[in-house]
């Protein structure tokens, strides 16, 4: 290979990187986002317990707890993203992908069950 067709290899290179780097944070940011969301939806179920029965009230509370668990488990999954390796990030972006999935969809259901 010539001088210049290695340094056009090598500029590809990292091209592909920084696009990878900007997408890998761009998905990041996504994660971060949902889970913000979810905290804001949280604090303002919090803030209408009082406003509840007591019956009505432990039921919220134990909907709310269901809700605080899985923005956790996002939370981790954020985290786990966020130490991938190069090596290993496909797989977990592929968990990652699922479990984001299923805890929004839990999430929604939670909260339409107390709105």
């Amino acid at each position: 290979m010539t001088n210049t067709n290695q340094a056009m290899t090598t500029g590809a290179q990292q091209d592909s990187a920084a696009v990878d780097e900007r997408l890998k944070q761009a998905i990041l940011d996504k994660r971060q986002s949902d889970i913000d969301a979810w905290n804001r939806h949280i604090e303002q179920l919090e803030g209408n317990l009082n406003q509840l029965t007591d019956e009505a009230r432990q039921e919220a509370q134990k909907r709310l707890d269901q809700l605080v668990q899985a923005r956790d488990q996002g939370m981790e999954q954020l985290q786990d993203l966020r130490q991938a390796t190069q090596s290993n990030w496909e797989t977990l972006l592929q968990q990652s992908d699922a479990t984001f999935q299923n805890l929004a969809d839990r999430f929604h259901k939670l909260v339409e069950k107390n709105t």
